[in-house]
């Protein structure tokens, strides 16, 4: 009797630890296949619009021979303003960081800028990064030649 009660504890003890484990499989699957939508925008190019709070050539291949402008916008409303906010360049080649912005959010932040002095940089491939006190929003892997 007590032999059968035991088996029968095993066996539905089995099958919750099976449907925990599906279950968790079924959110993570969830979870990679719909992203959040990230509510930043992050551009660069070497060409500023008419109010310069954009760039009319966003690209990711750049001559170094003219200034690279950053840009990261802010949405209108949904985050709160109360981060440091860090954009970097990082040389992938050396895995330094080559050039930094670092701005403390207030009420009135809606976009950040960054002007980039790769006159004298190397051509090679670099990374931009926009964070937020730690937290990466942000990246954009892009070359720079002659």
């Amino acid at each position: 009797m007590n032999r059968k009660r035991n088996q029968t504890l095993a066996i539905i003890g089995g099958s919750v630890a099976v449907l925990a484990i599906l279950a968790l499989v079924i959110f993570l699957v969830y979870a990679r296949a719909t992203p959040q939508e990230n509510p930043f925008n992050l551009q660069m190019g070497q060409t500023l619009n008419a109010d310069e709070t954009g760039v009319t050539d966003n690209a990711t291949s750049f001559s170094r021979t003219k200034p690279i402008y950053v840009i990261a916008d802010y949405p209108d409303d949904g985050v709160t303003l109360d981060h440091t906010a860090i954009l970097s360049v990082i040389s992938e080649s050396s895995g330094q960081v080559i050039q930094k912005t670092e701005v403390e959010e207030d009420g009135t932040t809606k976009q950040l800028r960054m002007d980039l002095e790769n006159a004298d940089w190397e051509p090679g491939i670099y990374e931009l990064t926009f964070a937020r006190s730690g937290t990466m929003v942000g990246t954009i892997n892009f070359s720079l030649h002659e």
